[in-house]
């Protein structure tokens, strides 16, 4: 008999009208007990008509659509999923993906092993969108956990919240995800880190388990995301996390390697490069690049305000 615990499947929405009708109406569609099973929309303060659209699905018993007043990020809009449900296991799916009807069974099936807490699902870019270059190297092997996907656990370092589930006890034991990071990117990493320290070796990556992914951007788009991430985060994990400096990359970003790598010389001809052919390999450079690039210059702001 296949394990069926209790399960919260947490959706954090920002400014989504045009997709997260696909998201609700695949959850809608899981092949799972529906008493079991609960799916929490937290909207946090969109300005569109997010919330209009989500109204239409709060007829479901099992739909519960919770408000933030006002944007407070993506960290805290997880952490009031997690506190409006007592579930024994905790999904979190990003509100512009839709996932097929066994997605939730694919992920409890890799979840019920004693030796596992956290599974992180896959992502393809969605039925009917063209892809560009930056999804060439978003969905390509070239990114995070499919790096790794033949060891037999996975780093804190590719453990992302976009398509995951986890046992309760986990966030019971290392707490939420941090709220004062409410910017792009970090919060994640740091719960990862947490859990990798109280759970060595428990986290596991399926391919499985893929979600369809509705919303594109650009190279540049997600570059500037990424730098942005580099400021500001970035170097709040390294001072939390000496220990796991590698892990991280802040070993790149000011040793001899780290320059000889990331620089102004070799960003422009790999910007070049891509304008001939824009291989997935180039466009991780690019977005690597974008993290140091922002992490130097916190350091160098930093530096310089001591110093007046």
């Amino acid at each position: 008999m296949s394990w069926e615990p209790t399960v919260s499947i947490i959706v954090p929405c920002y400014n989504v009208a045009p997709v997260v009708e696909r998201c609700a109406t695949s959850l809608m569609a899981l092949d799972y007990p529906q008493e079991k099973l609960t799916i929490v929309f937290v909207n946090d303060g969109s300005t569109d008509s997010t919330v209009n659209r989500l109204k239409e699905f709060e007829r479901a018993s099992n739909i519960v659509l919770i408000n933030h007043e006002q944007n407070r990020g993506l960290a805290a809009a997880r952490n009031t999923g997690i506190r409006a449900t007592p579930s024994e296991v905790i999904c979190f799916l990003d509100s512009d993906m839709s996932v097929s009807p066994d997605w939730l069974r694919t992920m409890l099936a890799e979840l019920s092993a004693d030796d596992v807490v956290g599974v992180m699902g896959d992502n393809r870019l969605a039925d009917g969108l063209r892809p560009n270059a930056l999804d060439r190297y978003f969905y390509s092997r070239w990114r995070g956990a499919r790096k790794n996907r033949n060891k037999h656990s996975l780093g804190f370092q590719w453990f992302l919240f976009h398509n995951t589930a986890l046992k309760r006890r986990v966030i019971d034991r290392v707490g939420m995800f941090d709220e004062c990071i409410t910017t792009y990117g970090g919060e994640d990493t740091d719960l990862a880190i947490r859990i990798w320290e109280a759970f060595p070796d428990q986290l596991r990556f399926t391919d499985r388990a893929t979600s369809q992914h509705h919303h594109q951007r650009t190279v540049a788009q997600f570059c500037r995301a990424m730098e942005q991430y580099g400021y500001t985060n970035l170097p709040v994990l390294l001072r939390r996390y000496p220990q796991h400096r590698k892990g991280l990359a802040g070993d790149w970003i000011h040793s001899l390697k780290g320059r000889l790598v990331f620089n102004c010389f070799v960003r422009r001809l790999v910007r070049l490069a891509c304008r001939i052919y824009p291989a997935p390999a180039l466009i991780r450079y690019l977005v690597v690049d974008s993290v140091i690039r922002g992490a130097r210059r916190f350091y160098e702001t930093n530096r310089l305000e001591k110093r007046s």
